[in-house]
């Protein structure tokens, strides 16, 4: 009886049962025959949110709970305003998102999607606006099937060592994310594949495009709406889950353009996770020669005519890392050797380094190891904590140069040659032969979101993914 009473007053005293005969549910007449009951009803309650996904007939109830004139108006009104709401095609939709509560706390957020077209931005008399998704006529609605969380960013929000400036952009590169700004509570994520299952009234390709696989730039969310011109749509012969390292390989490569690698020239490679990795594949289709005396894909240096060194050290990718099973994806991934970090001085010397490895340490050891005039490019993001180098009189004599690397522009050098465009095609068929996916080491819900970014960062894993 208790329960029975806690539930009235539940919908008395919470405005539910008005929002109820707002999709049309005869909440008045059900409200005044429970109070006619003899016996209290037994309470069975499942699919807790069937009620609010239930469809609306536009045609009148078959039963009456009054014959009151002003409750048969009510009740008009009712059906009337359900017609409209059809005529809007109105959608009501279940959707789960990752949200970064505070530093090491991150949850799943469950939201409810009214999801209606629109043209011009007219003003629907819709209530609850906040929950109001609007489709725009340029816009495609998206079901997720997987997403890659980064290693780096989302590691520097989960851990709260992202730059502390509350007016920074979240990604001043992507749309939507461009006008958040880096502070808790956030949602973040830039690596979704799902499929197309509905378009904007002047999407062009609508017809072509519903149900394809697509890739976005788009937190994770179970279901997202983009701009059209935001998806990429994934090529065929390329599965969900090897698309969703789109951005990934695009950063490695991004990275290999600015190391600008001639043939030859020996390189190093701090950092051995999910980026150091993508690096060390695309440098290994260009490889000469190996300590192991050349590799799959490639040619050794006696078939090219070039006489070797006496260590045979052509073209060679010496990798770092402090993990083994990082070191043992490094070999199958192309490395030529796969080292502690210990031993990068008598590795060396380097003609390049590059380092990804997030830490400030590496970045030390790369400058130490590259030969005087060689380059080292750092893709790491320190975030806001504390770099020191010894830059001393070695260095200052050494004429190395120490570049930044982002992917998010082409490097002004490359401008007159490269576009992103052309960068994203080669992302692509790059992928068809890496074949990112095998670095999968966890497939997680966005229930288990806590576990999969403490998994993460404590090394426990090469890359984590969200399944839906």
């Amino acid at each position: 009886a208790y329960l029975w009473n806690t539930m009235i007053y539940f919908f008395k005293s919470t405005g539910l049962l008005l929002e109820l005969m707002n999709y049309g549910w005869d909440g008045i007449g059900w409200f005044e025959r429970i109070f006619e009951r003899d016996v209290l009803p037994d309470i069975c309650a499942s699919n807790v949110d069937l009620l609010f996904r239930y469809v609306i007939s536009s045609e009148k109830s078959s039963y009456s709970t009054s014959s009151s004139p002003e409750k048969q108006t009510k009740h008009d009104e009712i059906h009337e305003n359900n017609a409209m709401r059809n005529k809007q095609d109105e959608a009501i939709t279940t959707v789960g998102e990752i949200q970064f509560v505070s530093p090491r706390n991150v949850t799943k957020i469950t939201k409810l999607w009214k999801i209606m077209e629109y043209e011009n931005n007219q003003d629907l008399n819709v209530k609850n606006k906040e929950e109001v998704m609007y489709l725009g006529p340029n816009q495609v609605e998206v079901q997720s099937i997987c997403s890659l969380i980064s290693s780096g960013t989302e590691l520097k929000l989960f851990r709260g060592t992202f730059d502390n400036d509350s007016d920074a952009a979240l990604d001043i590169n992507i749309k939507g994310m461009d006008d958040s700004t880096m502070s808790y509570p956030l949602t973040y994520g830039y690596s979704l594949v799902g499929r197309v299952v509905k378009c904007g009234s002047a999407v062009p390709d609508a017809d072509s495009l519903h149900g394809r696989l697509v890739f976005t730039f788009s937190p994770h969310s179970s279901r997202i709406i983009a701009d059209r011109e935001s998806l990429h749509v994934v090529p065929e012969g390329i599965s969900a889950e090897d698309a969703i390292f789109f951005p990934s390989v695009e950063t490695a490569l991004s990275l290999v353009h600015d190391a600008h690698v001639r043939i030859g020239e020996r390189v190093a490679i701090f950092g051995q996770g999910l980026i150091g990795l993508l690096v060390t594949s695309i440098l290994s289709l260009q490889e000469i020669a190996s300590s192991r005396g050349g590799r799959a894909g490639g040619s050794s240096i006696s078939s090219v005519g070039i006489a070797p060194t006496t260590d045979g050290r052509f073209g060679a990718i010496s990798v770092f890392d402090t993990i083994g099973d990082r070191l043992a994806a490094a070999s199958e991934m192309g490395a030529s050797e796969a080292l502690l970090p210990s031993e990068s001085h008598t590795a060396g010397p380097f003609d390049v380094a590059i380092e990804v490895s997030g830490n400030a340490r590496a970045l030390q050891s790369a400058i130490d190891s590259t030969s005087p005039g060689g380059r080292i490019i750092v893709g790491s993001w320190y975030g806001n904590d504390d770099v020191r180098l010894k830059l001393g009189i070695d260095f200052h004599r050494s004429r190395k140069t120490i570049k930044a690397s982002q992917v998010s522009e082409i490097p002004p050098e490359l401008r007159g040659l490269w576009t992103k465009e052309r960068r994203f095609a080669l992302t692509w068929e790059l992928m068809k032969l890496i074949r990112p996916s095998r670095l999968i080491t966890k497939t997680v819900t966005l229930d288990q979101a806590q576990e999969a970014y403490e998994l993460l960062d404590r090394g426990d894993e090469i890359s984590v993914s969200f399944r839906y």
